[in-house]
């Protein structure tokens, strides 16, 4: 079971935790992996899940190196949201959790020009794409942040003290599988 260790802790209910990272290029494009899916297309911000007792931002160095090849060892990490999920699957009747911690990190010229053009660690090879928030406000994108990653990548992020600021539940109702 996959669960956390730090001040968002996950272990008390036994929910996997994945983080994923808002990465925002110099021109305030955000990096998303596209993925093509049987019911359309996706967009997912990189990242993963957290092994049992890592730290959030620990996975997350992690994830991004194995996905990207990004290395933001230099970078203080503290999550922007968190947003749980309980979901089913298409064709699966068991509910599907997870509790997303979702990180902004503004990548310097040299970092975002190093990220790798496809995702490195996937069978299918899915496209790494930069674009305008705007335009992901309204896409399919995983988690399901809509409006908020416009605000988040356009503003300064809170004071390292602060704690993520919990979205809606992702839901049958509010979130479709592709």
């Amino acid at each position: 079971m996959n669960t956390v260790t730090s001040a968002w802790d996950g272990a008390a209910d036994g929910v996997p935790v994945r983080v994923c990272a808002a990465l925002v290029d110099p021109g305030g494009r955000v990096c998303v992996i596209h993925r093509h899916r049987p019911g359309g297309v996706q967009h997912t911000l990189p990242g993963g899940l957290v092994a049992e007792g890592e730290q959030l931002a620990a996975a997350l160095r992690r994830e991004l190196r194995k996905e990207l090849g990004l290395a933001v060892d230099d970078v203080s990490l503290v999550p922007r949201f968190e947003q749980h999920q309980e979901t089913r699957r298409p064709g699966e009747g068991r509910l599907f959790r997870r509790r997303h911690f979702v990180f902004v990190i503004h990548l310097s010229k040299p970092l975002a020009e190093g990220v790798a053009p496809a995702e490195l660690n996937a069978e299918d090879d899915p496209e790494v794409l930069w674009l305008p928030p705007a335009d992901l406000a309204g896409a399919h994108l995983y988690p399901a942040l809509g409006e908020h990653l416009v605000a988040a990548v356009t503003t300064q992020a809170p004071p390292a003290a602060a704690e993520p600021v919990l979205l809606v539940t992702m839901t049958d109702a509010s979130y479709q599988w592709r």
